[in-house]
């Protein structure tokens, strides 16, 4: 652009030099000699001076003969200057020599506006020419201020902020400083206070299980108080505990260590009052057993007493009447065919099953009646114990997370909780040994990336999914009972508290798996006595016995088939609960009173699923067992059971006696399948 405009000049210029030469070649005919050069401006002017005098006297002559009015003076001086006048030089005038000298002084007057507006054109021209040339220019230079003074100004802002961000970084590593220093001194006092917390804590824990081992060592028919007991116990512990949290939280000093030491305190005299409410109460019964022995001891002696007075009346008799004739003595009739069998399995019974069976049979009507309390109705005093420490265990679990189900708050991570363990439980199955892995690395990274509290929550959770398993799937499909029983081995390996609880919801769904056995009152209703055996209530009513059986025989198989399925091949520990245990179960069937219907479906399906496993390990002992059971405890059945399950029961066990062998059930994974 400006290429074309200084090209555009350029030809304006040469314009006016053609128009230049253009006036020169019209008046040249009228010059004579040079025109152009240094020395022509003295002779241009003498020969304009002389042209103006020529044209002064031309226009003076023409002027004289313009006529006019003169007054006389006037008339005088013109004739005075006409007469003085030079009349040769007016001869030699040319009138062509004058016209020219007109026409080139007005062509010389043309020549020069013209060139003064071209000039003056020219000169507007190139003004802006070189202003439209020099607003780029301009405009550039305004563009490198701007960015010089935005440059600058970041550069400024850059400088400002690099000193803000180091006066904060000062201002953090001073606050740091600060910070390890107080934090130092907490750590201090809190090693110090730690420590003393320390010797509570053991003190604290070793009075606990002192108490614990007291409460499971005593006799509930001799001391029944013990619920006030242990609801003082767990009182005392969620204090404990809720006073670890606190410490664990950074709160720790001298309030705490009085605290920790009043709770001891405590617990101390919680031991002693159960030592003495444990003396007054034996030394109650043994008072009582004295007046009792007393007293049977007195009616023996009036007993004697009559046997004698009546020994005496006799003889007195006998010697008023003459002898009779004696009858030969009659031979001792021989045992009832009931009492000679009974003896064979007991006397052949594997140890296990002699130290379970100590309570009788036989249970008096006021035992009978005692409903509420489960001691009386378990087989042994072993499997009492048992029991107690697995629900004691489930209850202070329970107790322990009720803060964390309470708390609003946490409602999300409850959800969160539900979803990461329901998703992978419902998926288990025996498609191939890496999805059972995949579902058990998820469970297990699951709950073990949990903070305590929320392990336990998760624990719970876990446990109480599984149980349900076998109330709605496997109850559904026994095979599934395999691959769910295999994972829940590898988690109780990793995690003996998980199997522990399975064990209590176990128990707490179905208690025949205890096995104890909680009969009717007389007072009780159909619908409370189904309640206290584990019959759901469905739209306001007890669910059909039907739906009940099946729930609880897809527990007892998962329960079965959690004793005779290993979990991962790369875990070598021992099995956590053995075939042993169903030997001990169905030795404790035998001795508690049958429940119509639902001893005979539990017993047939545990029998299906470990009584392979049985026959291999306990042989002869195993199959005494049950012909036991085909010939004695089916006579307790039939007093309340003439159904299905009973039928369905006899005609298994007529099946392996008479084939000699229990087949393997349907669906159970070979050993190192995953």
């Amino acid at each position: 652009m400006l290429a074309q405009k200084v090209e555009e000049a350029l030809n304006d210029i040469n314009k006016l030099h053609i128009t230049v030469l253009e006036h020169a070649a019209e008046i040249s005919p009228l010059i004579k000699g040079r025109s152009l050069g240094p020395d022509v401006d003295n002779k241009e002017n003498s020969t304009q001076k002389r042209s103006d005098k020529k044209e002064n006297v031309w226009i003076s002559t023409n002027k004289s003969k313009t006529p006019t009015k003169q007054s006389p003076a006037s008339k005088t001086t013109q004739n005075h200057t006409t007469d003085t006048l030079d009349f040769n030089s007016l001869q030699n005038l040319d009138v062509n020599t004058v016209n020219s000298s007109i026409l080139l002084r007005e062509a010389e007057e043309a020549r020069k506006r013209t060139i003064r507006q071209q000039v003056l054109d020219m000169h507007e021209k190139h003004l802006t020419i070189m202003q439209e040339c020099l607003k780029p220019i301009e405009e550039q230079c305004k563009e490198e201020k701007r960015k010089w003074l935005e440059k600058k100004r970041q550069s400024d802002s850059q400088i400002i902020a690099r000193a803000e961000q180091q006066s904060e970084l000062d201002l953090k590593e001073h606050q740091r400083q600060l910070e390890t220093l107080r934090l130092q001194t907490q750590r201090q006092l809190q090693v110090i206070s730690f420590q003393g917390i320390a010797q509570y804590q053991s003190k604290f824990r070793s009075k606990y299980e002192a108490i614990v081992n007291l409460l499971m060592s005593i006799d509930k028919s001799v001391l029944m108080s013990c619920n006030e007991y242990n609801n003082k116990l767990k009182e005392l512990i969620q204090m404990f505990e809720q006073l670890i949290n606190k410490i664990k939280s950074g709160t720790c000093g001298g309030e705490e260590l009085k605290t920790a030491d009043n709770l001891c305190k405590s617990l101390a005299a919680l031991e002693v009052g159960i030592l003495e409410a444990l003396k007054q109460e034996k030394e109650k019964q043994e008072n009582i057993a004295k007046e009792e022995q007393q007293k049977a001891q007195r009616a023996n002696e009036q007993q004697l007493q009559q046997q004698q007075q009546a020994a005496a009346q006799q003889h007195q008799q006998q010697q008023q009447q003459p002898p009779l004739p004696q009858e030969p003595p009659a031979q001792q009739a021989p045992a009832p065919p009931a009492q000679q069998q009974n003896v064979t399995p007991q006397t052949e019974a594997t140890p296990q099953q002699q130290q379970q069976q100590n309570v009788p049979e036989t249970k008096s009507s006021d035992e009978t009646d005692k409903t509420t309390n489960i001691s009386s109705q378990h087989v042994s005093q072993e499997r009492l114990e048992f029991y107690t420490k697995i629900n004691t265990f489930y209850l202070e679990k329970v107790e322990r997370v009720k803060a964390l189900q309470s708390d609003e708050s946490m409602k999300k991570y409850r959800f969160d909780c539900q979803k990461s363990i329901n998703i992978p439980v419902n998926a288990i199955s025996a498609v191939s040994p890496q999805h059972i892995q995949d579902k058990f690395d998820k469970l297990y990274s699951f709950v073990s990336a949990q903070p305590p509290l929320g392990r336990d929550y998760c624990i719970l959770l876990m446990a109480k999914k599984f149980v349900g398993q076998g109330e709605t799937t496997i109850s559904s499909n026994p095979q599934a009972a395999f691959p769910v029983a295999s994972v829940i081995v590898s988690l109780w390996k990793c995690m003996p508290e998980f199997g522990q609880l399975f064990l209590a919801y176990c128990f707490k769904e179905c208690p025949f798996l205890v096995p104890y056995f909680i009969p009717q009152k007389k007072d009780q209703s159909p619908e409370e006595y189904s309640k206290v055996l584990g019959f759901r209530t469905v739209d306001g009513q007890p669910e059909k016995q039907e739906m009940y059986l099946k729930r609880q025989a897809g527990i007892a198989r998962l329960y079965a088939a959690v004793m005779v399925t290993n979990g991962r091949k790369q875990d070598s520990s021992p099995h956590p609960y053995g075939i042993e245990n169903a030997w001990r179960w169905l030795t404790n069937m035998m001795d508690i009173a049958p429940l119509p219907f639902l001893s005979a479906t539990l017993i047939m399906e545990i029998l299906q699923i470990v009584g392979s496993d049985m026959w291999s390990n306990y042989g002869r002992q195993f199959v005494k067992l049950l012909m036991y059971i085909q010939q004695h405890y089916f006579a307790k059945l039939s007093d309340g059971d003439t159904g299905g399950p009973k039928a369905r029961l006899e005609l298994l066990l007529n099946n392996f006696l008479r084939d000699g062998q229990i087949q393997k059930p349907a669906g159970m994974l070979p050993l190192g399948f995953w």
